[in-house]
Formats: C-alpha cells, structure tokens, sequence
C-alpha cells in the first residue's frame, strides 16, 4: 500500500469534505452547493463514500479524490495537500531517496544567508539615516508600512563593502556571499565588492516563501541598470521564480485566475490595494517554468503589460510563450512541423488587457483602484487581442498586406479543436480583413511557408469564481469496496504505458484529435497522485527534452516516486512498434472515457430520479441536461472508436498487399 492509498483508507472523504462544505444523504451519496462555483439553487456537488469520490454535475464538471479536493480548496500544490492529509491521518512522510545532506545543509546556510540579508535590509530601509532618500521614495509611491513589512522591502547603502563586512562578521565566507549574489568579483583586478548599492532592495521569494534572491531599484536618477536582479545560483534561477506567487498562490485559486504584470511595483500596490492574485515575470518576457508554475493553481490568465513599444514587444514574445507551454499537453519542439503535428486541444484560457498608454498597473491602481477590475474586465481573448494588433494599421485596400496577415492568423485559427470557436474566428478574420469565409478557405488550402509564429493562443472558458460555504459537519456512513476498480486499473495501465513510452504519448494525442476526442490529459486520471505524475511527464515534453521513466524517477520523491516505482514494476507487455503501441492505447483511452462517462451517466440518471420523487424541478433539469452531456459524449467516443477501427481495418489490409 502507497503513503497516498494509506491516507485515504485512514480518511473519509465525505468526513473532510463535510468541514467545508454542508452535505446531506442523497440516495447513495451526498450531496451539496458546490465550493468552486457560484450556485445556490441546485445541490449538484456529489460524494460517493463507496469510491472515496467527488463531482459536480453542475457548472464545474470537475471530480477527483480527496487530495484534488483539498488541493483544490485550500489552493495547495500535491505536496502541500499529501503533508496536510498525512498528519490528519497520523502518517509521517518519509522521503524514498537518499539525502545528500552535505548538500542539504549547504542549501540551507545560503538561504539562511539570503533569509538574514533581507532582514538586514529592511533593517536598513527603516532606521538608517543613509535610508533617508529610500524611505522619501518608497513614501512618494504610496507603499504603506503594512506593504513594505509584508515584502520585507529594504535598502542597500551606498557602500563597496558595508554588506560583505557586515555578514563576514556574521560568519558568512566570501564565496558564500559570492555564490547567493551578495558579492560581485573582478576576475581581472582580484578585488571583490557590495552586488547592492544604493539601491531599494526588494526580496523575491519561491513558491515556498523562501528568499532566493533580491530585485534591486537604483535610487539614482541617472542609475543604471534601473533594475538589478541578483545572478544565477543553485537557488534563484529567474526564468523558473515569478515575484509574488508565495502570497498569490491561495487568492489565484480562489479567483480561478492569475493576472502578469512586469514588476514589483506593480505586485506590491495590487496587493496593497486587495487584489491578492497578481504575480510578476522575471524578466522582459514569460517562461515555460514560469507557466508550468502557475498552471498548478489556475488555467486562466490575464497578461497585463505596459501599451508602449517595449511592452508589446514582451507581449508577443510572452503569447508565444504561453501557447507552447500552456495550450498543449504535448511534446512541444521548436521545429515548426513538429509544434504542429503534436498540439492538441486547448487547456489554457489566456488574455491580454491593453493598459491605457503611459499607464501601469502601479499608477493605475494608484490613481483609482476601483479602475483596475474593470480594465481587466475587458481582457480581449488572445485570438481576438491577436487579430486586432495583426490588423490594427493595415490597409485593406492593399491585398499582399491582407494576406501576409491571414497567413498568419490561419495557423492559428486552424489549431482549434472546438468547431464553434473556430467557425466564430473564421467569421471575425474575414469581416475584419474586409473579405470572404470561402477566400480564407481557399488561401487555407494553398500550399505555403507558414510564417514564424508572434502571438497565437486562444483561450478555453473556465468556470466562474468560487463562493465560499458555511461549515457543518454531518454524520457519514463508512467507506466501502471501490465498484470503479476496472477504471482504475485502466488509469493505471494508461499513465504506465506512458511513462514507459513518452514518446508515443505525441501520436496518440495526434490519433485522438484526428477523430475529434481530446488529448489525454491530467483530467483522464482521478488520483491526485497520477495527475501529478502525468503533469510532471508532460513538463518534461515541454522542455523538449527525451526523459526515460528512469530519469523521470530520479527528479521525484515521496509519495510520487512511490507510485511511479509501482507503476515501473507493473507494465504489463506492450509492443515494440510505437505506431501499432499508439493505435492500442487510443482505444484503451477511448474504452476508459466510454467506462467512466457511462458510469457517471448512470450516477446522473439516478439523481434525476431521485430529484423526480421530491419533485425539485430545478435539479431534475440540471441533472437532465447533464444526463444529455453525457449520452453525447458517449455518441462521440463510439464514433471515434468505428473511425478507430476503420483506420486499422484500412492499414491491415494495406499491410496485407504489401506482403504480395
């Protein structure tokens, strides 16, 4: 038995749940007003004690175990989740790898480092006369002492040595200084100096809230670099840190949406001013890391980046940033073929707002907070924000122009699986570029050199903000045998399958949209543990990189190394030929959504019966109309399974000819 299985056998899901949210016995199940959307009219929010299960069949559509309900909830990561249900069930964690501990200790003296710097700082920033001119500018930007204490903001003297002698003292060597960015050394002259100096120091802390680095603003109006960041280190890496997200993550969970701006000015009044879910980029443009990092708490985003020249320029580059990382699943490459041979459908809903020109987040907020909601409200989504920069100043009477711009476009209107929104966006660029659907047809078809991609990605809706319930606790029946054990096993045979055959994981996300069925995805696994397996393998793709289930094992610990080592000793044979390995595990994928949606149709069926003997006719039509969800779902997965199996009818018996 796993760490995650023994949790949940120590657990009830209905006893955890029930904390939060107020549940009541329905047939054979509970039931309840969903946590993650707004609704107070029909209990559609179910837990099913005999799987440990939940689901909404109202708005969300969402399920899972118990760990992906208190992630959810608490807007936790699976660590965070897995310590929090492991101590309530009297469990300790224990790591399953070796620790270097030499390597851990020395870890934990540079952050201790960094830790007393910025409280060194801050020290400095408050009470140093040479603080004068940083407290006057801190005061001219309206940081009240609430914001600075809680950013710990703080100030560097005006000195080649005052920080070095001061942690010398301390202790603390020079390489030490060196390696956490404190130091700066001339190679050539041997002379080491402050990295800092007159400047405000603002500590940029990880997800964890540890401090692994500091932005430093001159306060010299002829001081450059007007921004300095501390160096690479085995702790701070900017490409993988986003400033803020420590005391973001909860609020981006809550809101089910993460606003980017481009700097801590913009992060600290936001937050001063009560929006808690606004991070900052480390740097001119987003990262994968930096995605990949925010992708755990939400799929909505909101790019809010300065309107002036510079500002577009990291627009475009952050788009497409955010298509290749976020949109797709896949095994993301950066040969153009490939990107679109391996891309899927879509799982991000990302915008863009225009800021007014001259504005930032900052002054804006400063000027009139109650502006700010109502800017981000009118985020244009990123096909639409695409569409309109691509054609802003065009001359619609010069066609070469309009056709360079639907060169561009094409490609990614073509990309989106859902046929209404890309019918919708067929329609929009035609009307815009003063032309017809049927001359975007026929330039579609026309044989030509796609152009390098600027700023494609279109966006998926998501479910509305969540509202908060009240807390009561029920009495629960007790747990029994799992009846979903054929889904399981399933499950499990599929996310071994890929983590043994990464590779082939691309082909059958190409199969599955050829016959119009998602991409597998972490919504295809109902433990937390397997999500996060799944969500790990595909961070990997992303990058580009080859990884075996060996290499893939060595980055995990804990509970998810557990379960990928199970999943390791499992694998059951599988063929050598990718390809026909590929064609197997899309009808398994199809089998498995075939299971699931028609126990989950049943599920549904019974609570409209259920609602039907009460006579709750606002329930009874919202299980209706999820029964009809679903008994669609169910016709497109058997008409994917026929076009399945017509496709391997067709290749046996091309194979057949060949032999003759």
């Amino acid at each position: 038995m796993t760490v995650t299985e023994e949790i949940k056998s120590r657990l009830d899901i209905v006893d955890i749940i029930s904390e939060t949210v107020n549940l009541r016995k329905s047939g054979r199940s509970y039931s309840g007003f969903c946590p993650f959307h707004p609704n107070t009219r029909t209990p559609a929010f179910h837990v099913f004690p005999e799987s440990q299960t939940w689901r909404c069949f109202g708005a969300c559509a969402e399920g899972g175990d118990l760990i992906s309900f208190v992630m959810k909830k608490q807007g936790w990561d699976f660590k965070e989740a897995l310590a929090h249900l492991a101590a309530r069930a009297g469990i300790q964690l224990e790591e399953n790898r070796p620790v270097n501990k030499e390597k851990e200790a020395r870890e934990k003296r540079l952050t201790d480092l960094l830790t007393a710097a910025a409280a060194y700082f801050h020290q400095l920033l408050l009470h140093a006369p040479q603080g004068k001119t940083a407290r006057q500018y801190v005061t001219d930007r309206a940081l009240t002492e609430e914001t600075l204490a809680y950013f710990q903001v703080g100030f560097a003297l005006d000195s080649w040595d005052q920080c070095r002698s001061h942690f010398n003292a301390q202790g603390y060597t020079d390489q030490e200084l060196l390696d956490v960015g404190l130091l700066s050394e001339n190679l050539e002259k041997g002379t080491r100096y402050d990295r800092f100096r007159n400047r405000l120091m603002i500590p940029i802390r990880s997800g964890q809230g540890l401090v692994v680095g500091f932005g430093a603003r001159t306060l010299d109006p002829e001081g450059l670099p007007k921004y300095l960041n501390s160096p690479q280190s085995s702790l701070f890496d900017k490409s993988s840190v986003l400033f803020g997200l420590d005391g973001a993550k909860r609020s981006i969970r809550e809101a089910r949406q993460a606003v980017i701006v481009e700097g801590y000015m913009d992060v600290m009044m936001a937050w001063q001013a009560g929006f808690h879910n606004v991070v900052a980029q480390m740097g001119t443009a987003l990262t994968q890391e930096q995605l990949q990092l925010l992708k755990r708490y939400t799929k909505r985003f909101v790019l809010a980046l300065d309107a002036d020249a510079a500002g577009a320029k990291a627009t475009l580059r952050s788009l497409q940033v955010a298509r290749e990382t976020l949109d797709r699943e896949l095994d993301i490459r950066f040969d153009a073929h490939n990107l679109v041979r391996y891309e899927g459908r879509l799982e991000a809903d990302i915008r863009i707002v225009t800021l007014p020109v001259g504005k930032d987040p900052d002054n804006i907020i400063r000027e009139d907070p109650t502006q700010w909601p109502l800017l981000l409200a009118q985020a244009k989504p990123v096909v639409a924000y695409v569409i309109s920069v691509l054609t802003q100043d065009l001359d619609l009477n010069d066609a070469k122009a309009k056709t360079a711009v639907a060169q561009q476009i094409i490609p990614l209107i073509e990309d989106i699986t859902n046929p209404l929104e890309r019918d919708q966006y067929w329609q929009q660029l035609a009307y815009v570029i003063h032309t017809t659907e049927k001359a975007l047809s026929q330039l579609r078809q026309t044989p030509q050199k796609r152009p390098p991609r600027l700023s494609h990605n279109v966006p998926e809706p998501e479910p509305p903000p969540p509202e908060v319930t009240s807390l009561r606790a029920l009495h629960r029946s007790a747990p029994s045998l799992d009846p979903n054990r054929s889904v399981q096993m399933r499950e499990a045979n599929l996310l071994s399958q890929c983590l043994h055959h990464p590779k082939a994981l691309g082909d059958v996300n190409v199969r599955l949209t050829a016959v119009e069925q998602p991409p597998v995805t972490r919504s295809d696994f109902t433990a937390a543990e397997d999500r996060e397996l799944f969500e790990e393998l595909t961070r990997w793709l992303s990058r580009g990189l080859f990884v075996s289930i060996d290499e893939l094992c060595d980055s995990l610990e804990g509970s998810l190394l557990e379960r990928a080592s199970q999943l390791r000793a499992s694998l059951p044979t599988s063929d050598s030929d990718l390809d026909r390995l590929a064609d197997k595990l899309v009808l398994s994928v199809l089998d498995m959504r075939d299971e699931k949606t028609r126990r989950l149709n049943t599920d549904v069926q019974q609570l409209v019966a259920e609602a039907m003997k009460v006579k709750d006719t606002t329930s009874i039509e919202t299980y209706q109309m999820r029964s009809v969800d679903f008994s669609q779902q169910l016709r497109r997965i058997q008409q994917a399974k026929n076009a399945m199996s017509s496709v391997s009818k067709r290749q046996n018996e091309e194979a057949a000819l060949n032999r003759f």
